[in-house]
């Protein structure tokens, strides 16, 4: 039986013919090409086959006149180009960036190391293209047929929640860890402070909204959404598009044929849209002070900030129990309402022994 292997365009000039090609051809199905209007005419007609684009860069080469062709005919939505390049100067490798690579490889990396991270891209890749595959099939059959979408728009966008953990490379099972962070949180309120009138059918919907804080960041682009380690932090200009997944996840909610008649449409609105807000006002997008926070998305809040610093990310390595707890009641995460850092310090060993001590999560 023939093993399968991803097809790669690999586009190297005459001059760097393709360093180490060899190498590349015993995993993967390379189409080689030296030139750029085959190359172009290759990504037309086959995209939908490609794996991943492979860019050479090299003197005889116009990187960017290249990169804008690619470009031109969108190949890079669906399909990951990485550029390997000597070339470290970072005007240079932002400006690759922002025509729509995913990632930029020194020619020098380790054959080993460059073959696994080709291979997680793809994986990625491939992941996000089913996801919306899938998400435009549900919403096409649900325009179609015209039917009562309480039940099956809900599973859409859950779906959805949930599948934005592989997009954007974060920890697994995110989603699943916050909602049982927040029910938690939101059952020790219940008890402890009977002024915030958190029911039991408060509870259920808290936690079964959870996944959908996120929901936004469909809409950020992927030169953002995914930007890998090895481009930087993301820069003022990108953090500030990153910032409207919150107002994002609002208009994709509200845009859901009577979904504002269920009654989880507020708690699910206000968690997008405030789950990023600060009890002393410093959060966004409306900087919301104290109890103009709905308790829901404060409870989400806190829950997001817990998780994210106990678990790796592409940007920071996972912090311990004890740093992270410090962190948070320390205010280095932001202000939160008393009665919630009450809540952490009673819980936080519990959660942690319950969701994240002695699994492979960290």
């Amino acid at each position: 039986m023939a093993i399968y292997k991803p097809k790669i365009l690999f586009f190297c000039s005459t001059e760097s013919k393709g360093k180490h090609l060899d190498k590349y051809g015993i995993f993967y199905d390379i189409i080689k090409t030296d030139t750029l209007s085959e190359a172009v005419s290759i990504a037309f007609k086959e995209l939908h086959a490609l794996s991943a684009i492979i860019i050479d860069d090299a003197p005889d080469v116009d990187l960017f006149y290249v990169l804008s062709k690619f470009h031109s005919l969108d190949a890079f939505r669906t399909v990951p180009c990485i550029v390997r390049s000597d070339n470290q100067d970072a005007g240079y490798i932002s400006k690759a960036f922002d025509l729509g690579i995913f990632d930029f490889f020194s020619t020098s990396m380790d054959f080993l190391v460059a073959k696994q991270k080709i291979a997680k891209i793809i994986e990625l890749f491939k992941n996000k293209n089913q996801l919306e595959k899938i998400f435009n099939q549900q919403m096409l059959t649900i325009s179609t047929q015209e039917v009562e979408l309480k039940e099956n728009q809900w599973n859409i966008i859950e779906t959805l929640g949930q599948a934005l953990e592989s997009r954007d490379i974060e920890s697994g099972n995110h989603c699943n860890r916050m909602k049982e962070i927040a029910e938690t949180f939101a059952k020790y309120l219940s008890l402890k402070h009977p002024k915030y009138m958190i029911t039991d059918a408060t509870i259920k919907n808290i936690s079964k909204v959870t996944p959908l804080h996120d929901i936004g960041k469909i809409a950020i682009p992927d030169r953002i959404l995914l930007k890998p380690e090895s481009a930087g932090r993301l820069t003022k200009e990108e953090f500030e598009i990153m910032k409207t997944h919150t107002i994002a996840g609002c208009l994709l909610i509200d845009s859901i044929p009577n979904f504002k008649e269920s009654e989880l449409y507020r708690f699910s609105y206000n968690i997008c849209r405030h789950h990023h807000e600060r009890w002393d006002g410093a959060g966004y997008p409306d900087h919301l002070k104290g109890m103009e926070i709905p308790i829901e998305a404060q409870i989400v809040a806190l829950a997001d900030v817990f998780d994210a610093l106990l678990c790796k990310r592409v940007y920071k390595p996972s912090f311990t129990l004890e740093i992270s707890r410090d962190m948070i009641l320390n205010g280095e995460c932001g202000a939160f309402n008393p009665d919630l850092l009450e809540c952490l310090k009673v819980n936080a060993d519990d959660i942690y022994k319950r969701i994240y001590e002695n699994k492979n999560i960290l």
